[in-house]
């Protein structure tokens, strides 16, 4: 399943991830009768989160689906060799792609729930770079699967 997001979206996704661990969702700090997500536990179930520049837009498997090739100028966390990287998206509502060839485009790649892709264009770009580089050191500390055995744990 993949997805283009603006802040809806996101929410609706770290509410997805939340369920999945049994807890609440959110950036904020441990409440009483739910633990909430900080954007550090986010980020350690990102797989990879890579900025630059749409080539290609074109169909992908399934019918609500594109695949999205881009340059990447920068990965913010997954490093791989390849400058080119393909993610597969779900159409908008109207059935079309939201970005176009040429545009800069922001993408996290979720490692749970499982392949979630998220795509952030404009203005939302500078945002969601800070939140990550932000979150990052101390995301390295942590491991996607042993956020669930801590968060019940609380």
């Amino acid at each position: 399943m993949g997805n283009r997001t603006g802040p809806a979206v996101t929410a609706a996704a770290l509410l997805a991830l939340a369920a999945l661990a049994g807890c609440g969702a959110g950036s904020g700090e441990p409440e009483t009768e739910s633990v909430r997500l900080t954007d550090a536990e986010v980020l350690a179930c990102t797989e990879l989160v890579a900025e630059g520049t749409v080539l290609r837009v074109t169909p992908a498997e399934g019918p609500d689906r594109v695949s999205v090739r881009m340059e990447v100028d920068r990965y913010l966390k997954g490093e791989r060799g390849d400058r080119r990287l393909t993610v597969d998206v779900e159409r908008d509502e109207e059935g079309e792609p939201e970005m176009a060839v040429g545009s800069r485009v922001l993408v996290r790649v979720m490692q749970r729930p499982r392949g979630s892709t998220f795509v952030h264009q404009g203005e939302e770009i500078a945002s969601e770079r800070e939140w990550v580089e932000r979150a990052l050191p101390r995301s390295r500390t942590l491991r996607c699967g042993e956020l669930e055995y801590e968060w019940r744990q609380s």
